[in-house]
């Protein structure tokens, strides 16, 4: 097992004797703020909900606080998965759950789980990378009995993808995940 903290063998990031990376302040136009907040808001009311149910009944949703917003998407927008320059076949593509073609470039990933993972993190900007958009977020509705909604952005920034925090306006580099292009 190698630690996607510092890299060495034997542990894992929970176990890592290094410290972790530390937050950094990171400056977006305020517009891009103010943006973001209104998507991370939509889903909130989303929630009301409630838990218990799939992951589509909250897409549906958001699909329509989105078109009450007037903000244009596309929801389960094929993409195809790449090997050496080649789709492969086979019905061997992803499906994003939902992309902004207006407002902000952005991507949902939603889920209905106990907790988001870092794969989920991986799952986000490996789409942000394709769809060449700098901003996105995993949403979970949690389906855990003391859970609430679980937001999180991940940013493009400085050629680094951050999981970012709105509220501080700071950021930890995303390092599980080296990205070779």
């Amino acid at each position: 097992m190698v630690c996607g903290q510092c890299g060495k063998e034997g542990h894992n990031r929970a176990a890592c004797p290094e410290p972790p990376l530390p937050l950094r302040s990171i400056t977006l136009p305020t517009d891009v703020c103010e943006k973001l907040a209104v998507l991370q808001r939509l889903c909130v009311e989303v929630a009301s909900l409630g838990k218990g149910h799939v992951e589509g009944v909250y897409q549906q949703a958001l699909g329509i606080e989105l078109q009450d917003a007037g903000i244009k998407y596309m929801m389960e927008e094929p993409m195809p998965i790449l090997y050496k320059g080649r789709p492969l076949g086979g019905g061997h593509q992803l499906r994003l759950d939902v992309v902004l073609h207006s407002y902000l470039p952005f991507i949902y990933e939603l889920k209905a789980v106990s907790k988001i993972c870092p794969e989920h993190h991986w799952q986000v900007v490996r789409y942000m990378i394709y769809k060449d958009k700098p901003y996105g977020a995993v949403v979970n509705f949690t389906q855990s009995e003391r859970g609430q909604l679980q937001f999180q952005f991940i940013v493009r920034h400085e050629g680094v993808h951050w999981l970012y925090d709105l509220a501080s306006q700071m950021g930890q580099p995303l390092v599980d995940y080296s990205l070779i292009e």
